[in-house]
């Protein structure tokens, strides 16, 4: 898990950056159009580690739920 949260962090660092650059900078289209496809294979990967984050929250709150459930029975 540390290690998906260090390259979620470097993601979103790589897609800050294109997005300065993009909109702080005269770039020619076909750089552009790359900095552009980048950022979006950037934005699908950070999608996917934030659903496996949501995920596993939910995981866990099932677990405590559970065991909630269990204590109370007792």
């Amino acid at each position: 898990m540390a290690k998906d949260k260090e390259n979620l962090k470097d993601a979103l660092q790589k897609l800050e950056k294109i997005v300065d650059d993009l909109s702080n900078r005269d770039i020619d289209v076909e750089a552009g159009l790359a900095m552009f496809k980048d950022g979006v294979a950037l934005i699908k990967f950070c999608r996917e580690q934030l659903k496996k984050a949501e995920n596993e929250f939910k995981k866990l709150k099932d677990e405590l739920d559970i065991e909630e459930e269990q204590e109370i029975k007792e």
